[in-house]
């Protein structure tokens, strides 16, 4: 399943270490925002207004439409307002298309309530895979 991940970029050292849980139970983690060795990562010079802005957010917007699930982090406050951009984007994309929705963390605005799977934190979130997963055994 192609997963997208949205959360702070002041976050993204331990976003990056959820990816890789995730990858563990198979998930195909689309999302390299918070991956520092990426080459756009490395060329980004902070400038909002330049091309590899334009080129960071073509990217993230397609990762986005080709993900099955939308896993929105809160847990650190976003300082760009980016993830907030692309749960609203994820929101439109749930009324449309099939794409799972999933908050990990606070509520920070009114439409994160709209997210209809919520966790506190991503232990809590992988204890319900681990649920899951147990109950999909137990049925074969």
């Amino acid at each position: 399943m192609n997963v997208y991940l949205s959360g702070s970029f002041s976050g993204r050292e331990r976003v990056a270490k959820e990816a890789a849980r995730l990858e563990l139970y198979g998930y195909n983690v689309l999302s390299w925002w918070f991956n520092h060795d990426h080459f756009v990562e490395k060329a980004w010079d902070g400038n909002f207004k330049g091309d590899i802005a334009k080129t960071m957010a073509h990217c993230d917007f397609n990762q986005l439409l080709q993900a099955e699930l939308f896993i929105l982090d809160t847990i650190d406050k976003s300082s760009t307002g980016g993830s907030d951009t692309e749960l609203g984007m994820a929101l439109i994309r749930a009324i449309y298309q099939k794409i799972h929705l999933v908050h990990i963390g606070p509520n920070r605005n009114i439409f994160q309530v709209l997210v209809y799977e919520h966790y506190d934190s991503w232990d809590e979130f992988f204890n319900k895979l681990d649920l899951k997963e147990e109950l999909n055994n137990e049925r074969k």
